[in-house]
């Protein structure tokens, strides 16, 4: 009998291992956002030409070309402002020009059935709520001049939504959104909707499931600002941000979700002089003098910082 009673628990092991095939891209890609010292290239405290603070960098390739697009915001005289630059190398940024005056946590994407166009979403106040932009071309962007628009209305919380990200390969027709809501005015938690033909809001839904897998870490304050990849290593992988104590910016810290699994790991992040906190993630898997790379970006709190590290760190390593 107790041969059997092993037997058994080592086939159920088996079987629970064999469920979670993504688990070795979740454990590479967790390993790559945590060693800033061996990437490729970084920078720390990232500032555009202007000497504009970064804050909470997107950054995706243009298209047809090998220069990189950054969106950002910048604080001046306490006011948010959405900006836009350009790279040749990820490091030396070129303002172009402001997108959005009381704006923050800008992201963008190209819709795959206007490849020439650009999607920008960021947090919009007052009544601080999304906003939606599109811009026909690269010319567009560049003057600002956007053929679409949309403000989302807040329906999860009557305080604030924002910090969006958009999953996947987005059409202008189907924009799959992710955001955070302040669930009962008292901290941010994650939800999801989808923007329809640039004009309706629907299959707005709660995220319990990824709330739950950073609040099993002994996450209190909030869930916010995130990221995803559709394809890392053939599995989808979202990074995101969790506050272990509520108005203590020091306690931010970094996770990957797995949405195949529906759980997270922490990322031991480890800098060149040892900052702990780590805010707003982003990633993305783009290419670069003929090679893949996985760049991302992170804003470190002056809370718990070293020295010359606070401000946003902008990374990148060779796949």
């Amino acid at each position: 009998m107790w041969t059997l009673i092993f037997v058994l628990v080592g086939c159920i092991a088996y079987v629970a291992y064999a469920q979670t095939p993504s688990d070795d891209a979740r454990h590479k890609l967790v390993s790559l956002i945590a060693d800033v010292r061996g990437a490729n290239g970084r920078r720390y405290a990232s500032r555009d030409h202007l000497g504009n603070t970064m804050d909470c960098v997107k950054i995706i390739k243009r298209t047809d070309t090998e220069q990189f697009i950054g969106v950002y915001h910048t604080y001046i005289n306490n006011i948010p402002r959405v900006n836009l630059a350009v790279s040749d190398d990820l490091f030396t940024w070129t303002w172009l020009r402001e997108l959005a005056y009381f704006g923050s946590q800008p992201t963008i994407a190209v819709p795959i059935d206007q490849p020439q166009g650009y999607i920008i979403a960021w947090e919009q106040e007052p009544n601080n709520h999304i906003q939606f932009s599109f811009y026909s071309t690269w010319l567009d962007l560049q003057s600002g001049i956007s053929s679409k628009n949309y403000s989302v209305p807040r329906t999860l919380s009557r305080c604030a939504e924002g910090t969006p990200n958009i999953y996947g390969q987005p059409t202008l027709s189907n924009i799959d959104v992710g955001f955070h809501f302040y669930d009962n005015c008292v901290v941010d938690r994650q939800a999801r909707a989808t923007l329809k033909n640039f004009n309706i809001w629907v299959q707005i839904r709660k995220q319990p499931n990824v709330d739950n897998a950073l609040l099993h870490y002994g996450v209190q304050g909030n869930i916010g600002d995130r990221d995803s990849l559709s394809d890392f290593d053939g599995y989808a992988f979202t990074t995101i941000e969790g506050q272990y104590k509520s108005h203590d910016f020091g306690t931010w810290r970094t996770f990957v979700f797995d949405p195949q699994t529906g759980n997270a790991d922490q990322v031991s992040i480890v800098t060149d002089g040892g900052s702990q906190a780590f805010a707003n993630p982003t990633f993305t898997i783009s290419t670069w003098k003929g090679e893949r790379i996985l760049i991302v970006t992170l804003f470190i709190p002056s809370e718990q910082s070293a020295p010359g590290e606070a401000g946003e760190l902008i990374y990148y390593h060779k796949l």
